[in-house]
Protein backbone atom coordinates (compact mmCIF):
# COMPACT_ATOMS: atom_id res chain seq x y z
CA UNK A 1 0.00 0.00 0.00
CA UNK A 2 1.62 3.15 -1.33
CA UNK A 3 2.25 5.71 2.14
CA UNK A 4 4.46 8.76 0.97
CA UNK A 5 3.05 12.27 2.06
CA UNK A 6 3.55 15.37 1.52
CA UNK A 7 2.76 17.41 4.69
CA UNK A 8 3.40 20.75 5.02
CA UNK A 9 6.66 20.01 6.36
CA UNK A 10 7.71 18.49 3.68
CA UNK A 11 7.96 14.96 1.35
CA UNK A 12 8.67 12.29 2.59
CA UNK A 13 9.20 8.35 1.33
CA UNK A 14 8.54 5.29 3.08
CA UNK A 15 11.85 2.78 3.77
CA UNK A 16 11.67 0.24 5.89
CA UNK A 17 13.54 -0.80 8.70
CA UNK A 18 14.42 -3.33 7.01
CA UNK A 19 16.09 -1.86 3.72
CA UNK A 20 19.75 -2.93 4.78
CA UNK A 21 18.80 -6.83 4.83
CA UNK A 22 17.64 -6.68 1.02
CA UNK A 23 20.34 -9.06 -1.38
CA UNK A 24 20.34 -6.28 -3.45
CA UNK A 25 21.85 -3.42 -1.64
CA UNK A 26 23.97 -5.99 -0.13
CA UNK A 27 25.45 -6.61 -3.37
CA UNK A 28 26.07 -2.94 -4.65
CA UNK A 29 27.91 -1.80 -1.45
CA UNK A 30 27.79 0.97 0.95
CA UNK A 31 28.41 3.68 -1.86
CA UNK A 32 25.79 2.93 -3.90
CA UNK A 33 23.50 2.40 -0.60
CA UNK A 34 24.00 6.30 -0.48
CA UNK A 35 22.78 7.05 -3.81
CA UNK A 36 19.46 4.46 -3.62
CA UNK A 37 18.85 6.15 -0.29
CA UNK A 38 19.37 9.56 -1.83
CA UNK A 39 17.57 8.71 -4.84
CA UNK A 40 14.37 7.75 -2.56
CA UNK A 41 14.15 10.94 -1.47
CA UNK A 42 14.94 13.05 -4.37
CA UNK A 43 11.96 11.23 -5.88
CA UNK A 44 9.34 11.97 -2.91
CA UNK A 45 10.27 15.94 -2.77
CA UNK A 46 10.25 16.24 -6.92
CA UNK A 47 6.85 14.09 -7.27
CA UNK A 48 8.10 12.26 -10.72
CA UNK A 49 6.77 8.80 -9.76
CA UNK A 50 10.35 7.21 -9.56
CA UNK A 51 12.26 9.29 -12.49
CA UNK A 52 15.45 11.01 -11.70
CA UNK A 53 17.11 12.47 -15.11
CA UNK A 54 20.57 12.35 -15.83
CA UNK A 55 21.22 16.17 -15.03
CA UNK A 56 19.31 15.69 -11.63
CA UNK A 57 21.19 12.89 -10.82
CA UNK A 58 24.48 14.27 -10.36
CA UNK A 59 22.75 17.56 -8.89
CA UNK A 60 20.75 16.26 -6.15
CA UNK A 61 20.96 12.75 -5.39
CA UNK A 62 24.66 12.27 -6.49
CA UNK A 63 25.71 15.57 -4.96
CA UNK A 64 29.46 15.70 -3.42
CA UNK A 65 30.05 12.02 -4.24
CA UNK A 66 32.45 10.64 -6.98
CA UNK A 67 31.70 8.05 -9.03
CA UNK A 68 28.01 9.10 -9.44
CA UNK A 69 27.89 7.07 -12.87
CA UNK A 70 29.04 3.94 -11.41
CA UNK A 71 27.18 3.65 -8.38
CA UNK A 72 23.99 4.58 -10.84
CA UNK A 73 24.85 1.04 -12.71
CA UNK A 74 25.51 -0.24 -9.86
CA UNK A 75 21.83 -0.36 -9.16
CA UNK A 76 21.00 -0.71 -12.40
CA UNK A 77 22.94 -3.92 -12.45
CA UNK A 78 21.05 -5.48 -9.56
CA UNK A 79 17.45 -4.25 -10.74
CA UNK A 80 16.74 -2.03 -8.12
CA UNK A 81 16.94 0.96 -10.89
CA UNK A 82 16.18 0.72 -14.42
CA UNK A 83 18.15 2.56 -17.84
CA UNK A 84 15.62 4.51 -19.53
CA UNK A 85 15.49 7.18 -22.14
CA UNK A 86 17.01 9.93 -20.07
CA UNK A 87 18.20 8.98 -16.84
CA UNK A 88 16.69 6.53 -14.29
CA UNK A 89 13.63 4.85 -12.67
CA UNK A 90 13.28 3.56 -9.43
CA UNK A 91 12.12 0.34 -10.02
CA UNK A 92 8.89 -0.61 -7.78
CA UNK A 93 8.48 3.00 -7.01
CA UNK A 94 4.46 3.11 -7.44
CA UNK A 95 4.23 -0.17 -5.43
CA UNK A 96 5.54 1.72 -2.33
CA UNK A 97 4.30 5.28 -2.88
CA UNK A 98 1.57 7.07 -4.42
CA UNK A 99 1.61 8.35 -8.37
CA UNK A 100 1.69 12.31 -8.75
CA UNK A 101 -1.61 12.44 -10.03
CA UNK A 102 -2.98 10.77 -6.47
CA UNK A 103 -0.88 13.14 -4.80
CA UNK A 104 -2.15 15.93 -6.62
CA UNK A 105 -5.95 14.39 -6.37
CA UNK A 106 -5.20 14.49 -2.45
CA UNK A 107 -4.35 17.98 -1.99
CA UNK A 108 -7.31 18.95 -4.08
CA UNK A 109 -9.53 17.39 -1.92
CA UNK A 110 -8.16 18.89 0.85
CA UNK A 111 -8.24 22.30 -0.51
CA UNK A 112 -12.01 21.94 -1.60
CA UNK A 113 -12.88 20.38 1.78
CA UNK A 114 -11.01 23.76 3.64
CA UNK A 115 -12.96 25.76 1.59
CA UNK A 116 -16.65 24.36 2.16
CA UNK A 117 -16.63 22.82 -1.41
CA UNK A 118 -18.04 19.41 -2.00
Amino acid sequence: MPVNQVKRNGSYAPLSAHYYKNDKLAAVGERAELLYIRGLAFCADVLEDGFISDLQLTRFPGVGMSGVTARAKALVEVGLWERVEGGYNVVGWAKWNLTKAEIRNRQQKDADRKAGIK
